[in-house]
């Protein structure tokens, strides 16, 4: 009642909102009160209201200062502006020409850059190129840490060597630089390499006389894998007890893939066996070879050198490897089926790694009344075995004697007698040959003309000792 009172008395109206005439905003709440007596507030978040006495404005206010990486740094900075350096663990000011640390006492060197690493055997080399900003002081050492495991080393340069590690494991590095006032951060991690192992276990173990009682040449494959780290030496081992026990043989740093093993009994039937070893150490031994049987020292006696059986797949040519050099003679014993069934087909011979051209034969065949004479010159092979007359299911026979095979002053000759098992003529024949070159045959191949050898094919190796 005052009101209408005051109203009537005064001849006043209030209204609700008050408008800004009767000293009110107008608005309705305390938001819209607010936006009514403000400068706008679209885009001025976290900013200040500042005046200059007469007019009101938003303002930013500047940070105290902003941090992070060297990279980080202000690009366009105002002298005076403070920045916090992670890389160098520092505070920084902007002079207006340099960064200064604010440290009293210094910072610390910026991260070094990491190089390449590579590891031998159990030992890496972390290369890596040291921070042209160093902080404020001279770096007096880098340390390379590992990962896995924290292994550390320090140098005073690029690389670093980091010994310690474990077999068979992958790792990356980081680099840290230190000077007088502390470590920097580290370096990105380097690329991941991986620390050797064992060798890989050798293939096609054989052992065959030499000659000289007690004695075996054993000659093996080398393996695959040399597991990271060079191959320093091969173990062999003897058994003569079928495997139930070994005897180690190993002629202490020799890389060779063949080994004199000597101290063995004649008349002993020994099976034999090889690992690889590196810096990491021994590594799986090898399927054991047949069993080989020294006998005692006959003049002029024909010693089992080395056998080989086709097998279930065939064979398109049979090697005999590592031939040793202490025999006056050889001899080649050969029972054999072929594949081919359309052409006759012959065993044709070469030696070493001898691509043809240094050879020569004369053959006679006998086929009934007709005797058949044939010669070659500058063939590409020595014909060794019997005329398969286009039946695979005859077999053909040769025995083939190699003269001075060792000998490095005079040619090569051989002398052949071969045949077939087919009732019909021809099919028995006498070869001779030579082969021109003055050098050492340590290798045989043998293939024929035409297919491929039959499953059960043998061939085998004799070596004829001296008298």
């Amino acid at each position: 009642m005052a009101n209408k009172d005051f109203k009537v008395k005064n001849g006043l109206d209030i209204q609700s909102p008050l408008p800004v005439s009767m000293g009110g905003t107008g608005q309705t709440s305390t938001t819209n009160t607010l936006n009514s007596l403000l400068p706008a507030q679209s885009g001025n978040a976290n900013k200040v209201l500042q005046t200059d006495g007469t007019n009101t404005q938003w303002y930013t206010v500047p940070a105290a200062y902003t941090r992070g990486g060297t990279a980080s740094r202000p690009a366009s900075p105002t002298a005076g502006d403070l920045f916090f350096n992670t890389d160098k663990k520092a505070f920084e000011v902007w002079t207006g020409s340099a960064w200064i640390s604010l440290i009293a006492n210094g910072a610390v060197p910026l991260p070094p850059t990491i190089g390449t690493a590579t590891v031998s055997g159990l030992t890496a080399s972390v290369p890596f190129t040291g921070p042209t900003d160093f902080g404020d002081s001279a770096i007096t050492s880098y340390t390379a840490t590992s990962n896995p495991g924290g292994i550390t080393a320090s140098n005073a340069s690029s690389p670093i060597s980091v010994p310690g590690l474990t077999a068979n494991t992958s790792y990356t590095f980081t680099v840290t630089a230190t000077n007088s006032y502390g470590t920097s951060n580290a370096s990105s991690a380097s690329n991941s390499i991986t620390t050797a192992t064992t060798p890989g276990a050798p293939t096609s173990v054989t052992a065959v006389g030499t000659g000289v009682d007690g004695q075996a040449l054993v000659s093996w494959t080398a393996p695959a894998s040399n597991g990271g780290s060079a191959i320093t030496d091969y173990a062999v081992q003897y058994s003569s007890n079928s495997g139930s026990s070994w005897t180690t043989f190993s002629d202490g740093t020799s890389t060779s893939t063949s080994a004199t093993v000597t101290g063995l009994t004649t008349g002993t039937a020994y099976i034999f066996r090889v690992a690889a070893v590196n810096v990491i150490g021994t590594g799986s031994y090898s399927t054991a070879s047949s069993s080989f049987t020294p006998i005692a020292n006959d003049p002029g006696a024909l010693i089992p050198l080395q056998v080989i059986t086709v097998g279930a797949n065939g064979a398109s040519s049979v090697t005999f490897t590592n031939i040793p050099q202490t025999y006056a003679h050889l001899q080649i014993r050969i029972n054999w089926g072929y594949s081919n069934t359309s052409n006759n087909t012959w065993l044709h011979t070469t030696f070493n790694s001898d691509s043809g051209s240094n050879y020569s034969y004369h053959a006679l065949r006998a086929d009934g009344s007709n005797p058949f004479v044939s010669s070659g010159t500058d063939a590409s092979f020595l014909s060794l075995g019997a005329d398969q007359l286009g039946d695979a299911s005859s077999w053909g026979v040769s025995v083939t004697d190699i003269l001075e095979y060792s000998n490095t002053n005079k040619f090569k000759t051989t002398r052949s007698l071969a045949g077939q098992d087919r009732n019909v003529s021809g099919g028995i024949g006498l070869w001779s040959g030579s082969w021109r070159s003055s050098a050492a045959i340590s290798s045989i191949r043998i293939v024929p003309s035409d297919g491929t050898f039959r499953q059960g094919s043998i061939f085998a190796l004799y070596g004829m000792r001296s008298a």
